[in-house]
């Protein structure tokens, strides 16, 4: 199992990965103590598990649960009990209470073990995601981006007021993240459905932009939108 700690307490960090070499079958963990760091690691690599402190300097541990890629199992860690019935939101797979307990922290380990990736919950509630551009980190909202665009190694994001964003990620890796109203209908492109104009043929329409349709997306596209014939 690959972990990811995000805490801003070093000593919390320490004591998660102490336990989870304790009860085994890790393959390694990775600690961070903070939220922009814990973001670009989330963005180059998936986890079997991320255990996340709430409270963090940068982005902060709700700001992260929204922006997760899709299917990433999440036991919250925080010092607070406010947020928890908030969390499951989010289809966290469990929440603890600092100071940890070992024993309540290896019951969190076993759902871990028997989370079903794919459970319906956290990305249907993502709606907004934090992208770096230069040397800023921005929020990107997502029910006012349209589509995305690969440019290379980087993704170009296209806003309904004709903004646009650059990034460095994936087209491949954004298809996992995004939630389910963002759709990959060519090598190039994803759109959000909720943008579609019209589609005639082997191209589409969002906002004032025409796209191509590639021939191996085309039926996906349609049984997402549940066309009448």
């Amino acid at each position: 199992m690959k972990c990811l700690v995000v805490d801003d307490d070093p000593l919390t960090c320490d004591t998660v990965e102490s336990y989870l070499h304790r009860i085994g079958g890790i393959d390694y963990c990775i600690k961070v103590t903070d939220g922009t760091t814990a973001l670009h690691l989330l963005a180059a690599e998936a986890f079997d598990a991320v255990f996340l402190d709430l409270e963090l300097p940068g982005i902060d541990g709700v700001s992260l649960l929204k922006a997760l890629p899709r299917k990433t199992p999440v036991v919250v860690i925080s010092a607070s009990t406010a947020f928890g019935a908030d969390s499951y939101g989010f289809d966290v797979v469990d929440y603890l209470v600092k100071p940890l307990d070992f024993g309540r922290f290896a019951k969190a380990v076993i759902k871990l073990r028997n989370f079903q990736p794919g459970a319906p919950g956290r990305p249907d509630q993502m709606t907004s995601l934090f992208l770096r551009d230069g040397s800023t980190i921005q929020r990107i909202d997502l029910a006012k981006l349209t589509h995305i665009e690969a440019q290379a190694n980087y993704s170009r994001f296209l806003f309904e007021n004709g903004e646009s964003v650059m990034g460095l990620v994936a087209l491949r890796k954004l298809e996992e993240m995004l939630p389910d109203q963002f759709i990959r209908i060519h090598r190039s492109y994803i759109i959000n459905v909720t943008s579609i104009r019209q589609i005639d043929g082997a191209q589409l329409s969002v906002g004032n932009v025409t796209l191509p349709v590639g021939q191996s997306y085309r039926n996906s596209l349609l049984e997402k939108l549940k066309v009448i014939n």
